[in-house]
């Protein structure tokens, strides 16, 4: 079965085309602007543009404002915007320019929002693989089950 090269999903067999009939463009693929950048430098994402605190935090607002703004992103889209680990990646993957999605709450809310990331199975391949650990979380000083439930999901690059 072969993978779409822009996105990974899986194609038909019957199917010779290498790319989805759904050739949208991404969001990393979009033209660079300077609306809400400081300096006028250039963005390509709106949350590149959003103020930020001398921290480096965006203040509740303007993250509100942003996340209100936002689209539902289509199963392309989504597929798409991710960033494998690669291969010979190793350490913590907090500040490097890999996705992973972290969610933790009770069995309901993480059931919930995880479907939102059902289109990231279509991008396990021949070339990446789907990375994902769901468990239930203990306590920290009894090590007592908690009843809430923490799923993490990211994708890597498979090796040869």
């Amino acid at each position: 079965m072969n993978s779409c090269e822009d996105c990974g999903s899986l194609l038909s067999p019957a199917n010779e085309v290498e790319r989805c009939v759904d050739r949208g463009r991404s969001l990393t693929e979009r033209e660079p602007t300077t609306d809400g950048g400081g300096g006028g430098e250039a963005v390509t994402t709106d949350l590149e543009g959003l103020p930020t605190t001398d921290s480096g935090a965006v203040k509740k607002r303007d993250a509100t404002r942003w996340l209100e703004a936002l689209d539902e992103p289509s199963p392309v889209e989504l597929r798409r915007a991710v960033v494998p680990r690669p291969q010979e990646f190793s350490g913590s993957t907090y500040a490097a320019d890999v996705s992973n999605v972290r969610v933790t709450g009770d069995a309901a809310f993480v059931e919930t929002v995880a479907g939102l990331f059902r289109p990231l199975l279509e991008m396990e391949s021949h070339r990446t693989r789907l990375e994902i650990d769901l468990q239930e979380t203990e306590d920290r000083e009894t090590g007592e089950p908690t009843g809430n439930y923490a799923l993490y999901l990211g994708l890597a690059e498979r090796s040869g």
